[in-house]
C-alpha cells in the first residue's frame, strides 16, 4: 500500500512538473473553474462532465503505471523519475535598506555583472567578496560616504554566518564554502551634501556655470539629493571646470580644492575651490605639411590664420579634419601631429603659431569584403547593405558606415569590424556579427484622462527569410478602444534606404459623439533622408470607414464609406531629445488624397501639419511653442464625399486641455458634437524645473475652427490657460495638469484635469 502512494505521489509530481502541462493549466485552468461555476442547467450538467473527464485522466495517469508493472522496481523507477526531473533550488539572493527601487536596482547589477544572468545552485565565496565590495561602492557613489553592510549567509548543511562588508577587506571568507542564501542588509548613515561651495580666482567664467560642475543645477529647489558631495564628483567637477577653461584658451588652467570640511554627523560639506586661469593662448598661424609616401620634404605646404583660442579640443578638431579629408581618398594609415614652433606675447595673451605634418602612408584598396556570424542571415543582403566592393579605395569612414547600416537592421546584437592586410596597397574587410534572437515579446501600459486605463501587447519578429524582413504586431484594449496594428517591412527592397512595407490596422473607439470604427491596410516605402534628418514615406490605403451612434447626420459627412487614397507622411526632427527636449525644433506632415479612381467612393483632400520649437533658457527654465493646422476638402458636397471619422474633434491632453477629446469641435443647433473641417491651434508652455525629477508647467491653448471650410481657417475660437505637474520617468513625462476655459460654449466644461504619459506636442 506504501508503495501504492508513492507511484501517486512521483506521478502527480511528474503531472506538475511538466512544464507543458504548467503552461496548458495557466490559461485553461481559471476559465475552466468559471465555467464550472454557473449555475444553469446546461452549465451543471456541463460541469458533472467536465469534472468527470478530469478524474478519469487523472485516473488513467496515476493508476495504470502501478496496475500495469506492480514490482518494487516500477515503483522505484517512477520515484527516480520524479526525483531526476526536479530541478535543484537555485540560491537566493536579497537586499534591503535601500529603498524599494534602489533594492531593485542593486540586485539587477549583481545579477548582471556578477552572475551573468545565471541562477547558480550556490554561491561561491567570491561572489560575496565582490558583491559587497560593489554595493559599498554604489551606495557611496549616491553620497553616503560611510555605509554599514551588514551580510548574513546560509550553508547548505544548514549553517548560518554574520559578517559585515567592511570586515570582509581583512578577513575573506574561508574556502570552500557553498551558500544556499546570502542577504544584505544596507545602513546607509548620512547623505553628504554641499553646504557651502565658493571659488577663488575664476575671472572669465560665471560663478553660476562653475557652481554647475559640481552641483546639479536648474532646479528652483536645491535638495540635499541636488547637491550630493562625494570625493569622485568634486574630482569631476575640478576636471570639467579646467576643460571649459582650457577651451577659452587658458591651457594651462588649473583647480584645486584648497578646502574642504565635512561634518559626519550631518553630512554637510564645504568646499573652497582656487582656480589659477594664468594667460590666454591664442592660435596665430598654422602651416599645414603633407607628405606623400616616403618623401622626406613636405610635398604639400599651405599656411592659416584661425585667431582661434588654443586648447586640447581645438587641436583635436584639427587632427580629426586634416585625417578626414586623406581617409576619403584611400590612406588608411594618415598620422596626424601637431606641434607648437613659435608663441609671443602680445596684449597679456600668449600668439602660438603652429605646424601640423600629415603623413599620408600608402594608398590601399579593398581585397574581401568577408562576413562572420550571420547564421541565418543571407550574404547577399550583407552585402549590398555595406555599399563597399572589391578594388575600391578604402575609405575607413566609408567602411564604418557601413557597419553602422548593419547594426540598423535590427538582427544583431553586436557588429564588429576587422582587416585583414593582403599587401602593402590591399586589405579585405572583415564583418563579424552576431545574430539576436528572431522574436520579442513585450508588455504594454499606459493611461490617458479619456481613455483611462490601457494595456496590450507588442510581437516582433525580426530577420524572417534570413533578408532582415521585420513584422510587428501591436494590439492594445482601453476602456474607450480597441485596436490592432500589422506591419511588414522589408528594408532596401527597391533601391538603397527605401524600405517596403505592408500594413494592416483595425480600430474600435468610442469618441465623445460617437462610435468610431476603421479597418484597412494598403503598401507604401518609406525612405530617410541623413544630411536633411527627414523621414518620407508614401503608401496606397484602402479603408472601411463607419461612425456608428451618431445619430441623423444632413451636412457633416458620410457615416459609412469605403476609402482608397495616397498617404503622404513627412517627418523633420532637429529636436535633442524626443521624450524630454530642452532645444530644437520638429515639423511633421501628413497629406491625404483620396479619390474614387483609387478603390474608394468618396472623393477628399485632407492636410494636416504640426509644428514644435523648444529652447532652454536657464535656471531650469524651459519654454516650448506648438502649432498644429488641419483641413479637409472635397470635390463634391460634404455629405458625399467626405467621411464623418475624417472629420477634426480637437480637444484632450495633446490638444487644447480644457476639453476632454474631441469635446472641442464645433457643435450643431442641437448642442451635438459635429467635428471641424479645419482647425488651427496654438500653444505655450513656460516649465520650471523643482527638482531634477520634478517640474512646474504653465501653458495656454488656443484654438480657432470651423465647422465649414467655407470659413476657413476659423470663425470661431476657444481659449485654454492652465498649470500642472510633471514627473520624469525613463518612458516619458507623467503629467498632471488642469486647463479652465476662458471662454466655455453651453454645454463645455468651466475646466479638465488631464493625467497622461508623454510630452504634449
Amino acid at each position: 500500500m506504501a508503495n501504492f502512494f508513492q507511484v501517486i505521489e512521483s506521478r502527480v509530481r511528474l503531472f506538475w512538473d511538466g512544464s507543458p502541462w504548467r503552461l496548458f493549466l495557466s490559461f485553461v485552468g481559471p476559465k475552466a473553474r468559471l465555467s464550472w461555476s454557473r449555475k444553469s442547467k446546461s452549465g451543471s450538467k456541463n460541469r458533472v462532465k467536465k469534472k468527470s473527464s478530469s478524474v478519469i485522466c487523472l485516473f488513467i495517469w496515476v493508476w495504470l503505471p502501478a496496475t500495469l508493472v506492480g514490482s518494487e522496481a516500477a515503483n522505484k523507477t517512477a520515484t527516480n523519475n520524479a526525483t531526476v526531473n526536479r530541478s535543484p533550488k537555485p540560491a537566493k539572493l536579497k537586499i534591503s535598506g535601500f529603498g524599494i527601487l534602489g533594492d531593485r536596482e542593486l540586485k539587477r547589477m549583481l545579477v548582471t555583472l556578477e552572475l551573468s544572468g545565471r541562477k547558480p545552485q550556490f554561491f561561491a565565496p567570491s561572489f560575496v567578496e565582490d558583491a559587497a565590495l560593489i554595493l559599498s561602492s554604489r551606495v557611496k557613489r549616491d553620497g553616503f560616504l560611510k555605509p554599514r553592510i551588514a551580510i548574513e549567509l546560509t550553508l547548505d548543511h544548514g549553517g548560518h554566518m554574520r559578517i559585515s562588508a567592511d570586515e570582509l577587506i581583512e578577513n575573506p571568507l574561508p574556502r570552500p564554502l557553498r551558500i544556499v542564501a546570502v542577504r544584505f542588509r544596507i545602513r546607509k548613515g548620512v547623505l553628504y551634501h554641499y553646504r557651502n561651495l565658493t571659488f577663488e580666482g575664476l575671472e572669465t567664467i560665471p560663478e553660476k556655470q562653475a557652481r554647475s560642475y559640481f552641483i546639479e543645477s536648474g532646479a528652483l529647489l536645491l535638495l540635499k539629493h541636488n547637491r550630493i558631495y562625494t570625493p569622485d564628483k568634486l574630482r569631476r567637477g575640478l576636471n570639467s571646470l579646467t576643460d571649459a577653461l582650457n577651451q577659452q584658451g587658458y591651457h594651462q588652467a588649473s583647480a584645486e580644492a584648497r578646502l574642504v570640511q565635512t561634518d559626519d554627523k550631518s553630512g554637510a560639506a564645504i568646499i573652497r575651490v582656487q582656480v589659477k586661469q594664468g594667460s590666454q593662448s591664442m592660435v596665430r598661424s598654422v602651416r599645414e605639411e603633407f607628405f606623400y609616401d616616403t618623401n622626406s620634404t613636405p610635398s604639400h605646404i599651405r599656411t592659416l590664420f584661425p585667431k582661434r583660442p588654443y586648447s586640447t579640443f581645438w587641436v583635436q578638431d584639427l587632427q580629426q579634419s586634416l585625417r578626414t579629408n586623406q581617409l576619403h581618398s584611400g590612406y588608411p594609415d594618415v598620422t596626424v601631429q601637431v606641434r607648437t614652433v613659435g608663441q609671443a606675447l602680445e596684449s597679456g595673451k600668449t600668439l602660438l603659431d603652429l605646424v601640423a605634418t600629415v603623413h599620408r602612408g600608402p594608398q590601399v584598396r579593398i581585397g574581401e569584403v568577408k562576413f562572420e556570424g550571420e547564421k541565418k542571415t543571407r550574404i547577399s543582403l550583407l552585402a549590398r547593405r555595406v555599399r563597399v566592393k572589391r578594388g575600391e579605395l578604402l575609405d575607413r569612414i566609408r567602411v564604418e558606415e557601413g557597419r553602422f547600416r548593419l547594426a540598423q537592421l535590427g538582427i544583431f546584437d553586436t557588429t564588429d569590424l576587422a582587416y585583414e592586410p593582403v599587401d602593402d596597397h590591399t586589405r579585405s574587410i572583415l564583418y563579424r556579427g552576431k545574430e539576436g534572437k528572431q522574436l520579442d515579446f513585450s508588455l504594454l501600459f499606459g493611461y490617458g484622462s479619456y481613455e483611462l486605463l490601457r494595456g496590450g501587447f507588442e510581437i516582433e519578429q525580426n530577420n524572417i527569410w534570413g533578408r532582415a524582413h521585420h513584422a510587428r504586431l501591436k494590439v492594445i484594449q482601453s476602456f474607450k478602444a480597441s485596436s490592432a496594428d500589422f506591419t511588414y517591412t522589408m528594408p532596401e527592397f527597391i533601391g538603397n534606404d527605401l524600405d517596403v512595407f505592408f500594413s494592416a490596422t483595425g480600430l474600435r473607439r468610442e469618441e465623445i459623439s460617437f462610435t468610431r470604427e476603421e479597418y484597412g491596410g494598403g503598401v507604401g516605402a518609406h525612405k530617410y533622408f541623413k544630411p536633411l534628418a527627414t523621414d518620407l514615406s508614401v503608401r496606397y490605403n484602402y479603408q472601411i470607414l463607419n461612425a456608428a451612434d451618431v445619430g441623423v447626420v444632413v451636412a457633416e459627412g458620410v457615416t459609412n464609406s469605403s476609402v482608397g487614397s495616397i498617404i503622404t507622411d513627412l517627418k523633420h526632427d532637429r529636436r535633442d531629445n524626443p521624450l524630454y527636449p530642452r532645444r530644437g525644433y520638429k515639423i511633421f506632415g501628413t497629406l491625404e488624397l483620396a479619390s474614387e479612381y483609387l478603390a474608394g467612393d468618396v472623393n477628399f483632400q485632407r492636410l494636416e501639419i504640426s509644428a514644435a520649437w523648444h529652447h532652454s533658457i536657464g535656471g531650469g527654465r524651459l519654454v516650448s511653442l506648438g502649432m498644429s493646422h488641419g483641413v479637409v476638402l472635397t470635390i463634391g458636397a460634404p455629405h458625399e464625399d467626405l467621411p464623418f471619422n475624417k472629420r477634426f474633434f480637437p480637444g484632450g491632453q495633446n490638444s487644447i486641455r480644457g476639453y476632454q477629446e474631441g469635446e472641442a469641435s464645433p457643435r450643431d443647433s442641437t448642442g451635438r458634437l459635429v467635428g471641424a473641417e479645419t482647425f488651427t491651434l496654438g500653444t505655450f508652455e513656460l516649465e520650471q524645473a523643482l527638482t531634477p525629477k520634478w517640474s512646474l508647467v504653465l501653458f495656454s491653448d488656443s484654438l480657432g475652427l470651423a465647422r465649414q471650410v467655407a470659413k476657413y481657417p476659423f470663425d470661431s475660437g476657444l481659449y485654454s490657460v492652465g498649470g500642472g505637474i510633471r514627473w520624469k520617468t525613463i518612458i516619458g513625462p507623467v503629467r498632471l495638469e488642469y486647463g479652465h476655459n476662458l471662454n466655455p460654449r453651453p454645454g463645455d466644461p468651466a475646466g479638465t484635469l488631464q493625467f497622461s504619459l508623454g510630452f504634449p506636442f
